[in-house]
């Protein structure tokens, strides 16, 4: 791929991440209104359904991956000093891998 065309991928990235949170979103908000889960135990027999798990994953996977590319063409744009501009994308890296990875053990049940 050219140099010119190299910001094709992340707008393509942010805006099929936003069509899929606004779609998981809006399918979110007609479970909580036509069918609510009232109980812990609803919650979680909600989430380990196989296809409302996997959405709600691929949610908090396009989520962070829709943050990443936002922060990094702000920090690409507005951040000059280089060593200062690779520091705050290697902290908000490493806090959107903990924030991923802190979903999954949520999601998958690994907590008590």
């Amino acid at each position: 791929m050219s140099r010119q065309a190299g910001g094709l991928w992340p707008w393509m990235i942010q805006r099929i991440t936003a069509i899929y949170v606004a779609v998981f979103t809006l399918y979110f908000i007609a479970v909580l209104l036509f069918e609510p889960p009232g109980s812990y135990e609803l919650w979680r027999a909600w989430v380990a359904a196989p296809f409302n798990g996997i959405a709600l994953l691929l949610c908090f996977v396009a989520l962070l991956l829709h943050a990443w590319v936002g922060v990094r063409d702000v920090l690409i744009d507005y951040v000059q000093p280089l060593a200062l501009r690779v520091t705050l994308l290697s902290l908000f890296a490493l806090c959107f891998i903990a924030t991923g990875l802190w979903v999954l053990q949520i999601v998958f049940g690994v907590m008590p």
